[in-house]
């Protein structure tokens, strides 16, 4: 007589494959070192010439637009679009200038550290925010030509302040569209913090 069979064991669970350990960045890595670090890397070591030709190409029609369109008009409201047309993309050409530079390189690529970045960004952008304010009613002005002699001394000291602000406008706006460069870079400097020993800490301090 054959003994009785006796009931199997139910098959073990599938295991779930292990999340991905973050590369954790030496004090001395100043090289990329994994392949999306290289590829952006790679992106951010050159010029980014389509960004930045691409606005000196809007501030030149913008000019062309201020002398042949809107100095013609008779209504002092649609004069007011060359000034602020001209100084928006004049900011965005300077600022964008600057954050279209090479942003890294293949044998150096450092990031900010774990105990924070001690290199604001905020500084030089508020100097070329300060120079496309002032330079913008320049640039208004300086290809403008002989203006008509009914244009109100009110109105031509509106034009200046709304190319200085426009001029400001526009030079921030390359930060919010960013050239390839500059988002390259700070991908990368997201990715050297998350893979930091430390995290990203958050400290305070009160002072009395």
């Amino acid at each position: 007589m054959l003994p009785p069979l006796e009931a199997q064991p139910p098959p073990p669970p599938p295991t779930e494959p292990p999340e991905p350990v973050p590369y954790v960045y030496a004090a001395t890595d100043i090289r990329p070192r994994q392949a999306r670090e290289v590829e952006l890397c790679m992106k951010a070591s050159s010029f980014d010439w389509q960004y930045t030709g691409g606005f000196f190409l809007a501030h030149a029609a913008s000019i062309y637009l201020n002398i042949q369109h809107f100095k013609q008009s008779e209504q002092p409201g649609v004069r007011m679009f060359g000034p602020g047309l001209v100084g928006f993309t004049w900011g965005a050409f300077l600022s964008g200038g600057y954050l279209s530079l090479p942003k890294c390189d293949p044998l150096w690529s450092q990031g900010p550290p774990p105990e924070g970045n001690v290199r604001l960004d905020w500084p030089l952008a508020v100097t070329i925010s300060v120079i496309a304010g002032v330079t913008a009613p320049v640039m208004d002005f300086a290809f403008l030509g002989p203006v008509k002699p009914d244009w109100t001394v009110t109105e031509r000291s509106i034009r200046v302040f709304v190319g200085a602000g426009a001029g400001i406008l526009g030079s921030i706006f390359p930060y919010f569209v960013s050239p390839k460069t500059w988002s390259a870079r700070k991908e990368i400097d997201r990715m050297r913090i998350e893979g930091s020993p430390a995290g990203v800490n958050l400290t305070y301090t009160v002072r009395f």
